[in-house]
């Protein structure tokens, strides 16, 4: 079989041109350092090589959402730090405020203090992390989530979800507490109460601690003169009742503005307890005993859990001076166990935050071993030989050197050579 000059170039730069291809390919794996550098390469292979590279972005995603989950938890955990170190100086306060021997100017002193730390609260509620985000407002992070309304109370405008960022395929971490749950449901003896609401009574007890009693008290035989001052909604009623043969509990039902006779059958009722009649005398309840000792005492309304500025349920005695008893709420003595209940519950959201916190970094060293794993596996998969692939480069390159070599000979030999 002969061969043409011309088919016999065209073999050999089709060879060149394959060694060309072979000699970048290895020269691009040098470069890189991968051993699939284009699909084509090894289709199958590439295929594998591009899940894992998808399964290790998305691991770095989860990263980066546990990294942020740390920081927001990090920084609940700070703001409520802060939010118990403040409860720790009201419970200080009202405890000196109990103590008999404070002026009213000592009083007004205390409750200038606590209006400037109930003013932190409420900043330290409405903390944003570096992004802007609302750290306790759930789902609603761009909004304020805690506002004063015209009547001085703060109201929460956040929902009661709790922002969560992904930390693996099927873990969602929470990245602080829900608003609503930490500072609007303290658990009281009374029921569920604002943490502002708690603070707003102590404070409301400073203003009126001075000028209203939470007892009433008569020695002389003509007896106690009352009026009942409350709103048209019937409310009960129930105080301790105290006079020369005893003492009892009366409670009365639907109890409004001025309903006397009322009040009064119901301290008839237990007469041969206490020694003291009740009756109803020119628009006003009298209260007489045979020795003339009266104690009216521990004064507790339906619905009046909180002390108020203008306390809207009160007994006023007829005499002179006048004086005003208010409900047990109304007083100091009962801010102390709100205050109290407040800073626990303030005590054990602090420790949820911790425990996601702790969940947060145990899932941080599982994503980092997992990456590890991951990383090595794709660098096994895609990593070249660089040793074998520059060998291979070597030899093509001297393949490359001498075939051009012998072409170039071979291509200035004619018909002429032969017939010599």
């Amino acid at each position: 079989m002969t061969v043409s000059t011309k088919m016999f170039a065209d073999q050999m730069l089709n060879r060149f041109s394959q060694l060309n291809e072979e000699i970048q390919l290895r020269q691009t794996q040098v470069s890189t350092g991968k051993e699939i550098t284009q699909a084509s390469d090894k289709p199958i292979e590439a295929v594998k090589l591009s899940a894992m590279e998808e399964r290790v972005t998305q691991l770095s995603g989860f990263q980066r959402n546990v990294a942020t989950a740390q920081e927001r938890l990090t920084m609940a955990d700070t703001t409520l730090e802060n939010v118990d170190n403040i409860m720790t100086q009201m419970r200080e306060r009202v405890i000196a405020a109990n103590n008999d021997t404070f002026s009213e100017p000592d009083l007004d002193a205390i409750r200038v203090e606590v209006s400037e730390l109930r003013d932190a609260l409420v900043g330290l509620a409405n903390t944003r992390t570096p992004d802007g985000q609302a750290l306790f407002g759930g789902y609603n992070t761009d909004l304020q989530p805690f506002r004063e309304g015209p009547d001085g109370h703060v109201n929460y405008l956040g929902d009661g979800g709790q922002h969560t960022l992904a930390a693996s395929e099927s873990m969602r971490l929470p990245t602080s507490v829900n608003g609503g749950e930490v500072f609007m449901q303290i658990s009281t003896d009374a029921g569920s109460q604002s943490l502002f609401d708690i603070v707003d009574s102590f404070i409301a007890a400073l203003s009126t601690a001075a000028t209203h009693e939470d007892t009433l008290v008569a020695t002389e035989r003509e007896g106690m003169f009352l009026r009942i001052n409350a709103d048209r909604t019937p409310r009960d009623l129930s105080f301790v009742l105290s006079g020369p043969e005893g003492s009892a509990s009366i409670t009365v039902p639907d109890v409004v503005d001025g309903s006397h006779s009322g009040v009064a059958d119901a301290i008839n009722a237990r007469t041969f307890e206490t020694g003291i009649t009740g009756s109803v005398n020119e628009g006003r309840l009298k209260l007489t005993s045979t020795t003339g000792e009266i104690s009216l005492s521990d004064l507790a309304v339906e619905g009046v859990d909180l002390a108020a500025k203008e306390p809207a349920f009160t007994i006023t005695t007829g005499g002179d001076p006048v004086v005003t008893m208010v409900p047990k709420a109304q007083t100091l003595s009962a801010q102390l166990s709100k205050i109290v209940d407040a800073g626990q519950d303030i005590a054990i959201s602090r420790t949820t935050v911790g425990a996601r916190l702790q969940r947060a970094e145990v899932q941080e060293e599982v994503l980092a071993s997992r990456s590890v794993t991951l990383e090595s596996q794709v660098n096994e998969m895609s990593a070249a030989d660089l040793e074998k692939v520059i060998t291979e480069l070597q030899s093509l390159l001297m393949t490359q050197n001498a075939a051009r070599q012998a072409y170039s000979q071979i291509g200035q030999t004619t018909l002429f050579d032969y017939l010599k």
